[in-house]
């Protein structure tokens, strides 16, 4: 019994590589077998509208959208999202457990970032603030997200548009972050502010 489920798992494991492989093909999206996706039969789920957008992914990328894969649980699953024309990249070692990133301009996150359960990371204001123009999709506003290497965003934060989070950045749980946070500096908050700098132990 146990070699026969032993075997139905190596089938299954070679089915959804073979699937995301087939996926990633048909939408022009590399595909790297070092993947590491939980509870998706798919890799990523972009939308491609009229024209696709520029996404890269790198090496052992991770997403984690089962249940019990998280210690905390998750609320939802892991969405990559963007938009037409707009720009996606994320570095290799990069891990997100129930997550979203939405890139209407362009979001760029660095090498070995951790992203933790729930955190939404967006460039975009998704509608316009005023009541009479939030029909008017071309009044929405949005800036560039860029995410530095080895930075840790704990659970439950919101990346908000126009921000930069330095190299090795910490960025405390259910914080809103609405400003550049520097390099190795931990950030906590709504809205996020400023706690102390890291400072490597001896």
């Amino acid at each position: 019994m146990k070699i026969l489920r032993r075997i139905f798992r190596t089938l299954w494991n070679w089915l959804r590589i073979a699937e995301s492989f087939w996926w990633c093909l048909r939408n022009r999206l590399k595909f790297d077998p070092t993947w590491r996706i939980a509870g998706h039969l798919y890799v990523v789920r972009p939308p491609f509208y009229h024209r696709q957008p520029e996404i890269r992914i790198g090496r052992h990328f991770t997403a984690i959208s089962r249940f019990t894969s998280n210690s905390l649980g998750l609320i939802q699953p892991v969405m990559v999202h963007a938009e037409i024309g707009a720009k996606l990249t994320i570095g290799n070692n990069v891990g997100l457990s129930g997550s979203s990133i939405c890139a209407t301009e362009e979001v760029s996150i660095g090498d070995r970032v951790l992203i933790g359960s729930g955190t939404i990371i967006t460039d975009s204001d998704a509608h316009p603030l005023l009541p009479e123009e939030r029909n008017m999709p071309n009044k929405t506003k949005h800036r560039p997200i860029h995410i530095g290497n080895d930075v840790f965003i704990g659970a439950r934060c919101l990346i908000l548009k126009g921000v930069t989070i330095g190299d090795g950045a910490v960025i405390g749980a259910g914080s809103v972050v609405t400003k550049d946070v520097p390099p190795h500096a931990v950030f906590a908050g709504n809205p996020a502010q400023f706690v102390k700098l890291l400072t490597p132990q001896r």
